[in-house]
């Protein structure tokens, strides 16, 4: 008994230190975007240059490769995959009628909604389940990506669209204003056709879309006689996976170069009604509402879990807001400034927050 106990208190003690890890290096970058933009190096248009490069170039590369990069799609575990996204699209819904109440400008309620249900899984939540499980929990956690990212991006991008409103956003920050030229695709500008055609050209919806028949083809191809598959972009042109996957990972740390850039303190009392609900919903209802959903799953015999898949909807639930979504909203017409306040102030509490809920699930006996 006494070695159980001592056991959980070395795995909270484990969480905490892979929370404040994974957390800190985020703070850092962010650090440097504020030194870099106060000692002058890169002023404000610098820094909005950067952003559309990321999102057109680099998070593109991002979506592309974490798909490629799934081994086959035969490993997937489908009743897992199927309740992640269920769970996700409840989750959007709860964020739909939050947002509503939650705020009166339209450009604020997309970035509102992604707080409901985007989580910073690949980053943060993945690391997590590995401190939590071992290898086990970071293998399962990979085999989810493909569902999980593929609907974060593809929901986020249709939701940003439809409460994108460029005109609010040049009122209240006439340096992120998008002009006709620079309007990014996927915004609600000419009605529902263009906004549909937009959503297509959109470079986050042609990584995922790219990375579906990347992914397809390799499955489909026939293997040699040594068991290797016929053609492999990663093997049999490595110069060019090589060069997308370094540009892939450029993504994240350049968003949070960027995200430290533009950040202003001063700006939260302009929306710090929406700024509090916003962490809250990440932190707290989201997790709350995401594991109701798994043990009434559980509870009707539609799951079977163990401490391995808890591990993984840790990750999944109650990560802090995705770096990415503070890009994204800047680029469509969003409150860039109000996402990337979430981002910060969800990963600092997340340390906090993540020990928390790891120690009620280890009372339970679920972790």
């Amino acid at each position: 008994m006494a070695g159980s106990k001592k056991e959980r208190r070395q795995g909270l003690s484990a969480v905490f230190h892979y929370s404040f890890s994974t957390v800190m290096p985020i703070i850092l970058l962010i650090l440097v975007g504020v030194l870099a933009r106060h000692r002058g190096y890169l002023d404000v248009s610098a820094f909005r240059e950067l952003n559309r490069f990321n999102f057109r170039y680099a998070l593109f590369a991002r979506v592309f490769v974490s798909i490629y990069q799934i081994e086959s799609i035969h490993d997937m575990p489908v009743e897992l995959a199927v309740f992640a996204v269920v769970s996700l699209f409840v989750l959007l819904l709860f964020g739909i009628v939050f947002s509503k109440a939650a705020t009166k400008e339209r450009f604020r309620r997309g970035v509102l909604i992604q707080s409901a249900f985007r989580s910073n899984y690949a980053v943060i939540g993945m690391p997590v389940a590995e401190a939590l499980v071992g290898t086990p929990g970071m293998q399962l956690a990979a085999f989810l990506q493909l569902p999980v990212i593929t609907f974060f991006n593809l929901v986020s991008v249709i939701v940003l669209s439809i409460f994108s409103d460029p005109e609010a956003q040049q009122r209240f920050y006439p340096e992120d204003a998008l002009t006709e030229e620079k309007s990014p695709a996927g915004t609600n500008r000419g009605g529902a056709g263009k906004m549909l055609k937009g959503i297509a050209a959109n470079p986050l919806i042609q990584g995922v879309l790219l990375g579906f028949v990347a992914l397809i083809i390799r499955q489909l191809l026939p293997c040699r006689a040594d068991g290797e598959i016929l053609f492999s972009l990663r093997r049999d042109l490595s110069w060019l996976y090589s060069a997308i996957l370094s540009l892939s990972r450029t993504a994240t740390p350049m968003a949070l170069i960027i995200l430290g850039g533009q950040l202003e303190l001063k700006e939260i009392e302009d929306y710090r009604r929406e700024l509090i609900s916003g962490v809250l919903v990440r932190l707290a209802a989201g997790p709350l509402i995401g594991f109701a959903m798994l043990f009434l799953a559980v509870r009707l015999g539609l799951l079977v879990i163990t401490p391995v898949e808890t591990a993984v909807f840790v990750a999944l639930f109650a990560s802090p807001q995705a770096v990415s979504s503070t890009v994204m909203s800047t680029e469509m017409g969003g409150d860039g400034h109000l996402a990337g306040q979430i981002v910060v102030w969800s990963s600092i509490l997340g340390m906090f927050s993540l020990f928390v809920i790891v120690f009620l699930l280890r009372m339970r006996g679920l972790l």
